[in-house]
């Protein structure tokens, strides 16, 4: 769940931050051709995801170190 976090949350913000130097991700183009510019709403959703994945494997981390001390 960790590992996947971390790959959604760089895919996301990467997407949204690497246009703006002039570098992309392949894989978003073909959201803005099937959506008609929804890729924005993707990058989105998927750090997002990435984020709440992140904090959850988190919190049970520190919730299973407090239950074990």
């Amino acid at each position: 769940m960790f590992r996947t976090g971390i790959i959604f949350l760089i895919l996301g913000l990467g997407a949204f931050i690497l246009p703006q130097f002039g570098l992309q991700f392949k894989l978003f183009t073909v959201f803005n051709d099937i959506f008609g510019g929804g890729e924005t709403f993707v990058e989105i959703a998927l750090a997002g995801i990435g984020a709440v994945l992140v904090c959850m494997h988190l919190f049970k981390e520190k919730m299973d170190k407090s239950f074990a001390a």
